[in-house]
């Protein structure tokens, strides 16, 4: 970690500027790019006394030293940030994990006889034409193989020059496949006829001759040239799910990405659904891991920087939150594209619609991601990680719950959730042994201590969360004997009254009790309080039934052993007639009856 002097030092050379920081570790590596519009106070806010999430400090114990770079602006600062990435590959910088990438169709326009060819990258300063992404990766190589031949392109990988045509013509000439390009035989002026018709196919103004294509299919059919037949009806089938298939959303020709975004404390998945013509292409999905102290807003801002410098930038990007920096992102968007992004987050009709979509397709490959070696994670498991910004995935919730009567009898109960339901057969629980009156925060510690205790001792996994009943007393005591176990487990209370979370540190959480999380915390507490209860009751009341049992004449300890002896508990001695008593138990008649018509009152009154 960093010395105290120099970064004392270090901080104060820091200018209140718009900039660069880079962070370096003691092998000199870059570990961490970063920017912002106020340098000094951006890099201070790693050192200060508040808490951080484990990723920034484990990027603040490795930090050895501090460089920075001051620019003219935000949008300079964004650039730099997205060339240094891109040059250094920081590990603590966003890593996109990619579903996988979709490839664009590009019509090179630039040269004298422009060809179709498939790519997986987009370069916006080269003045070609870009269509997709397109998911379908073989009904792609149908329709460039389709538009070149009935265009007659030239389906070369180098650029033709028209100053130095080749000696011989190629095969795809001899077999008419094209018009000739690469000897001269067509003119730049009559090539480029063919080329604009197929942009005006694969923009969606003009559609195929399916008619017609079908009839060559049927005749080709007829001559038994089945291999031909078949590979005309690829295409056919290519075409039709381009142009028909596809769910239309516009009435107009409209051009947009749509972010569905899902997040949580240690990641952000975002799920984007590419408009083209009006038309839904497809959908990919990116998996990014949180960069230090970084908040929802700039990390989308973080990826879309990252993405859209090698995919097409649409007119238009909507996604439900905001990315951060808004204004410098747009300006660095409309630089690469030389037009103006739009950025926004739509309030009506089918952007809207589409957006909603693309959001619950986020949230349900979190939970699949999430799922690891689990089931599908549930809803409520997946909204309370969220919502307090666990660790790890609760898959395993445990609360527990305190009963007694004025501290008489006190008992608790433990209750378990696994992936957002009750687990009953691991419910457990425990008579207070240690704690004497009325002090639930102490009875909350040993039993907390009495649990993991075992656990650690028989190597069992510890739960994801434990919730205590109660509120700020409860969880710190349970806090401290996790802390003397040394235990990470994330400790709340949960108040009865307010429903509030509280944390054994920090501020209180108000959580809306219709919400999925604190619909399972409630449904769970309720759980441990009832459990608590009933067996608080039947503690309680053989406490009762055995100290009016030893008040009758004639019995004592030995007596009392003897009737528990011979019928396992004095409820069941309760079931049978004062004969039976008597013999099984080896006492006298007048005792039997005694006991027999005491534990009767007794189960009346209670």
């Amino acid at each position: 970690m960093i010395e105290a002097e120099i970064l004392r030092r270090t901080l104060s050379q820091i200018p209140m500027k718009p900039g660069v920081y880079l962070m370096r570790n003691a092998a000199g590596e870059i570990i961490y790019v970063g920017k912002s519009r106020r340098l000094k106070n951006r890099v201070t806010s790693y050192f200060m006394g508040k808490q951080h999430d484990n990723k920034t400090q484990m990027l603040v114990h490795a930090i050895e030293s501090i460089e920075f770079i001051v620019t003219t602006g935000e949008i300079e600062a964004l650039i730099l940030e997205n060339n240094l990435i891109k040059r250094h590959h920081p590990r603590y910088n966003v890593r996109l994990k990619d579903s996988k990438t979709h490839p664009y169709i590009m019509v090179t326009v630039k040269e004298s006889f422009p060809r179709i060819l498939k790519v997986r990258k987009v370069s916006f300063k080269d003045g070609n034409l870009y269509f997709g992404p397109f998911p379908d990766e073989y009904g792609l190589k149908r329709i460039i193989q389709l538009m070149t031949r009935i265009h007659g392109l030239c389906s070369a990988k180098i650029p033709l020059n028209p100053e130095k045509p080749a000696k011989r013509p190629c095969l795809r000439f001899n077999l008419r496949l094209c018009k000739g390009a690469c000897i001269g035989a067509v003119s730049p002026e009559d090539y480029r006829k063919g080329v604009e018709t197929a942009v005006e196919i694969l923009s969606g103004k003009m559609k195929p001759d399916f008619d017609s294509m079908r009839t060559k299919m049927a005749q080709l059919s007829s001559e038994f040239r089945f291999e031909e037949a078949a590979e005309l009806r690829d295409t056919i089938s290519a075409f039709e799910s381009f142009f028909a298939a596809q769910k239309v959303e516009f009435t107009k020709p409209v051009d947009g990405d749509l972010w569905g975004i899902a997040d949580s404390p240690d990641r952000l998945i975002a799920s984007i659904f590419f408009i083209r013509g009006g038309k839904l292409l497809g959908n990919r999905t990116i998996e990014v891991e949180r960069e230090p102290g970084a908040g929802t807003s700039r990390l989308l801002g973080s990826i879309m920087t990252r993405f859209y410098d090698t995919n097409l930038i649409p007119p238009k990007i909507f996604t439900s939150i905001p990315p951060q920096p808004l204004d410098s992102l747009k300006e660095f968007l409309a630089k690469l594209s030389d037009r103006q992004v739009r950025i926004g987050i739509p309030v009506r009709g089918a952007f809207k619609r589409l957006l909603k979509n693309a959001d619950e397709n986020a949230v349900e490959m979190m939970k699949n991601l999430k799922a690891g070696d689990h089931d599908r994670v549930a809803e409520s498991v997946l909204d309370l990680e969220q919502r307090l910004a666990l660790p790890k995935t609760p898959f395993r919730v445990e609360c527990m719950d305190i009963s007694h009567i004025q501290g008489v009898d006190p008992v608790a109960s433990l209750t378990v959730a696994i992936n957002g339901e009750p687990r009953k057969g691991e419910y457990r629980l425990f008579h207070i042994k240690t704690v004497e009156g009325i002090d639930d925060p102490a009875a909350i510690g040993e039993v907390t201590k009495r649990r993991f205790s075992r656990l650690i001792n028989e190597g069992k996994p510890l739960c994801d969360l434990l919730i205590v009943d109660g509120g700020i007393t409860q969880a710190r005591s349970a806090k401290f004997q996790l802390d003397v176990l040394k235990a990470t487990v994330p400790v709340w209370g949960l108040a009865k009254r307010e429903e509030t979370l509280v944390p054994p540190h920090g501020d209180p959480v108000k959580l809306p009790v219709n919400c999925p999380a604190m619909r399972l915390l409630i449904r769970l507490r309720d759980e441990a309080h009832r459990f608590a209860n009933s067996f608080q009751k039947k503690v309680h009341a053989k406490r009762v039934m055995r100290s009016a049992l030893l008040s009758l004449p004639g019995v004592g300890i030995r007596t009392l052993q003897k009737v528990i002896g011979a019928f396992g508990s004095v409820d069941r001695a309760a079931q049978v007639m004062p004969e039976e008593i008597s013999e099984k138990a080896g006492i006298p008649q007048k005792t039997a009856e005694l006991i027999h018509a005491s534990i009767q009152r007794k189960l009346v009154n209670l």
